[in-house]
């Protein structure tokens, strides 16, 4: 190939590119560029043939934007949601976008039930209140670890809900069933079978809201699921249920889930996800002694980090070599 074609990595979390490099090397010459704005986007992108798009949420591809860059032929996102690209308008300008839906998988379950079980055991809490209270007021006194922290109990006795049944939620239900959880399910479009399969109840969205005595969130930020809980939902909850979210925080209103939190209708909430990230330093999330935060991590390991630039970079030679993508997403 005498003509190598032009792509731009952005605002990428990998201390390098050398895997996206291996991948590409002989076909593009890769750039990596961190962009604040809009305007640095297509300024940094000008005849581009190829977007590897990573933390872009606060600077999203517009239909305006990619009216501006029309020699793009592929926009690869590094992870699953798209909820920063136009997708509708991308394929109006007949761009290929496309995403990578399984590279952190077991990662994502891991750290959600590392998460749910440091909730319900109040693990983060008592190794704080012990460092801070010392030992006789917190092991021999179980009255005041109750008034603290609330009561704990077996996790058998517990139903662990799960919002949307996709990939990572279904590696969280195995999990949940091997601390003896009793494992329930929302989602409307996944087939019966999958559930039976899983011996996962199925249930309505109310039906999760009333039966579960904690929710862990598994699904992707859309139109349909922006504050799809909220005080209605929330109204619905039991009383003292706990929530885990590693999806989306704006999933949940933030609001209303502080409100919950604050009037112990909430009993605690576990989140590696926020409404507005990065999270405002005076969230009163960071202060509240019943939550237990994370940086949006959750997907992270060594080998995840290679699986995701991998991939990502696959999508992108094989559109540029005529091909469909790994995980098309507006085809």
């Amino acid at each position: 190939m005498d003509k190598k074609f032009k792509v731009v990595i952005i605002n990428s979390a990998h201390p390098s590119s050398d895997v996206e490099k291996e991948v590409l090397q002989d076909i593009a010459d890769l750039r990596s560029v961190r962009c604040n704005t809009q305007e640095e986007i297509i300024e940094t992108s000008s005849g581009a043939d190829a977007l590897m798009c990573a933390d872009i949420s606060h600077i999203p591809l517009t239909r305006e934007v990619l009216s501006r860059l029309r020699n793009i032929k592929v926009i690869s996102v590094y992870g699953v949601s798209t909820d920063s690209v136009d997708v509708r308008a991308a394929k109006e300008y007949n761009i290929m976008v496309a995403n990578v839906p399984d590279y952190g998988i077991s990662e994502v379950a891991d750290h959600t039930m590392a998460l749910a079980l440091s909730l319900l055991r109040r693990i983060p809490m008592l190794d704080r209140a012990l460092r801070e209270q010392g030992w006789e007021k917190t092991r021999s006194k179980i009255d005041y670890v109750r008034q603290r922290f609330g009561k704990i109990n077996r996790l058998g006795t517990m139903t662990f809900g799960l919002l949307g049944f996709g990939r990572i939620a279904r590696a969280v239900g195995e999990r949940a069933k091997a601390f003896e959880f009793r494992v329930i399910a929302y989602d409307p479009y996944i087939p019966d079978d999958v559930f039976s399969s899983m011996n996962v109840q199925k249930t309505d969205l109310e039906g999760l809201l009333k039966q579960s005595d904690i929710i862990s969130s598994h699904v992707m930020l859309t139109d349909e699921t922006r504050h799809m809980i909220g005080e209605k939902e929330f109204g619905k909850m039991k009383k003292g249920v706990f929530i885990v979210n590693t999806s989306r925080g704006a999933v949940f209103d933030q609001r209303e889930l502080i409100r919950g939190l604050r009037d112990g209708s909430i009993g605690g909430a576990a989140l590696d996800v926020f409404e507005r990230e990065p999270i405002e330093s005076d969230n009163p999330l960071l202060k509240m002694e019943n939550v237990i935060v994370t940086p949006h991590i959750a997907w992270y390991s060594e080998e995840a980090m290679i699986d995701q630039q991998r991939k990502t970079a696959l999508n992108v030679r094989k559109v540029l070599s005529g091909e469909q993508p790994l995980y098309p997403v507006n085809i």
